[in-house]
């Protein structure tokens, strides 16, 4: 059986055993929160952050497809691409007279 790593599970889970054990023994305490709204605000502060890091992860690899197209473009252009033909040089033969 393998063990929770997570630290704030034990937390969690010690908070609602100490709530169930109160909720049992008096009525008072009816209204007591299972989850606090701290750990509700890291959530959703960790949800935002990894959206906003995906959103951003995603825009820089669009930004260097693009820049790459560009550079293809240009170079298709300036015919860089295209492989340069091959001159001869016409040598003068001597003409028998």
């Amino acid at each position: 059986m393998a063990l929770v790593r997570d630290p704030a599970f034990w937390r969690r889970f010690s908070l609602a055993i100490h709530l169930d054990e109160e909720a049992k023994g008096s009525d008072e305490h009816k209204d007591a929160h299972l989850w606090s709204n701290n750990w509700i605000k890291k959530q959703r502060q960790k949800r935002k952050r990894t959206l906003l890091y995906g959103f951003l992860i995603f825009l820089i690899i669009v930004l260097i497809c693009a820049g790459i197209v560009v550079v293809i473009l240009w170079l298709k252009s300036r015919n860089w691409l295209q492989e340069k033909p091959k001159t001869t040089v016409i040598e003068p033969t001597a003409t028998p007279a």
